[in-house]
């Protein structure tokens, strides 16, 4: 078969092979391509009411039916406002409350169920699983130190202490444990300078001297340096500035320590860095005086002792000092707790709660779980015309016909 086109070029199909001719004449050797299969076609589409049903999507309705977990509770004061896998007051049913904090116990309700939670304050621990017992295990032992089921494995020379803050086996280097007369009482100590454990637990040095040394100087005592006894040392508070300590006719600790000019050690020179000397109780380190506070912060005298005894304070953000020294934000309740921001108190709302007023004193006023007016934050309203309930913070619905649809 073949064709002619107005062109004057001619197609033909011999034997499943394509050819094209410029002339009238096909010539054996002028061979384009082979068709293998025949042309595509073009397939009709489905009906188009079959396309449109597929493609329909799922209609849904506001509705006042509690999703899964969610109840209405004979005291509840929305519809849905229980949620029987978290709530402490309706635990797993209606009015199963968890116990409240007792000690170093709490419990919550998790999936429906109370579950008892140790507080970490006093190191304590539910070991043994048995809910009945409570937090029966102390965390300060050798046989559990820090956590169920950590042993010390030297209780002799490395037991469980509490000199670090936390329990820990043994000492911190460069520290040395040495067993202390009672409990309770300091046990990690650095022999190298420790005058009461010089050179190894239990060496005290006589702070008078060795047999016939000179009665020490003024502000000064013989102790422990680099693990040997008999040499001078500064009592607390004071420091050899010109440093003659230790040589003939030395005038002893001459300067007082906890001035800003001489605070920590000599000439540390507080103002100079912009700071002042005093005792931050805030730090966590040993109470002793140094300079205060770094860059952005504000040292807040508490006691009017010389050095002074305080804390530091970032006025932006510190909601006991917000804006100023003393200036104290709301205190935490169930709903919320007090923070500051830029120097203005406000409230920190928990997860179910919101300050839709902007009126700090009456608290995180408006429950975001629950409220359809407010259903998952502050004026976001759900179909109140239609019942609609608000769970979790979402506005309920439920799939329904169009012709529900166009009933409501």
């Amino acid at each position: 078969m073949s064709s002619r086109l107005s062109s004057g070029v001619t197609i033909a199909v011999c034997g499943g092979i394509l050819v094209i001719a410029c002339s009238g004449t096909i010539s054996d050797d002028v061979v384009v391509g082979e068709i293998s299969a025949p042309p595509p076609s073009f397939v009709s589409p489905p009906d188009a009411s079959v396309e449109a049903s597929i493609r329909e999507l799922t209609e849904y309705c506001p509705s006042n039916k509690c999703p899964t977990g969610f109840t209405t509770c004979p005291g509840s004061k929305f519809l849905c406002d229980a949620d029987l896998r978290s709530d402490r007051n309706n635990c797993g049913a209606c009015g199963v409350t968890c116990p409240g904090e007792r000690g170093d116990e709490r419990y919550d309700c998790v999936e429906g169920q109370c579950v008892l939670r140790c507080t970490e304050r006093n190191f304590v621990a539910d070991c043994d699983g048995i809910v009945d017992n409570g937090c029966e295990t102390s965390l300060k032992t050798n046989e559990n130190c820090g956590a169920c089921g950590k042993t010390c494995a030297d209780p002799e020379t490395a037991p469980c202490l509490m000199d670090t803050g936390t329990p820990e086996c043994g000492c911190p280097t460069p520290y040395t444990y040495c067993k202390p007369a009672k409990a309770g009482d300091q046990a990690c100590f650095d022999v190298e300078f420790s005058s009461a454990h010089c050179g190894g637990c239990g060496n005290v040095c006589d702070r008078a001297g060795a047999p016939g040394s000179p009665p020490p100087p003024p502000n000064a005592y013989y102790g422990c340096i680099l693990g040997q006894c008999n040499w001078l040392k500064c009592e607390k508070g004071h420091a050899d500035c010109n440093g003659d300590l230790n040589k003939p006719n030395s005038d002893g600790c001459e300067v007082s320590l906890g001035t800003n000019e001489n605070c920590t050690a000599c000439d540390d020179n507080c103002p100079a860095k912009k700071m002042v000397c005093g005792v931050d109780l805030g730090s966590g380190l040993a109470l002793t005086p140094r300079c205060v506070c770094p860059p952005g912060q504000t040292f807040c005298a508490m006691y009017a002792v010389e050095p002074p005894w305080g804390v530091c304070a970032d006025f932006t953000s510190d909601p006991y000092n917000c804006g100023g020294c003393g200036r104290v934000c709301p205190e935490a309740t169930e709903r919320s707790r007090g923070s500051c921001e830029y120097g203005v108190c406000k409230r920190e709302c928990g997860a179910r709660w919101a300050d839709c007023n902007g009126n700090v004193d009456d608290d995180c006023e408006v429950d975001i779980f629950s409220d359809p007016l407010n259903c998952g934050g502050c004026g976001v309203t759900c179909d109140i015309a239609a019942g609609q309930a608000c769970a979790g913070g979402r506005c309920v619905v439920e799939p329904c016909s169009k012709e529900e649809e166009e009933a409501r």
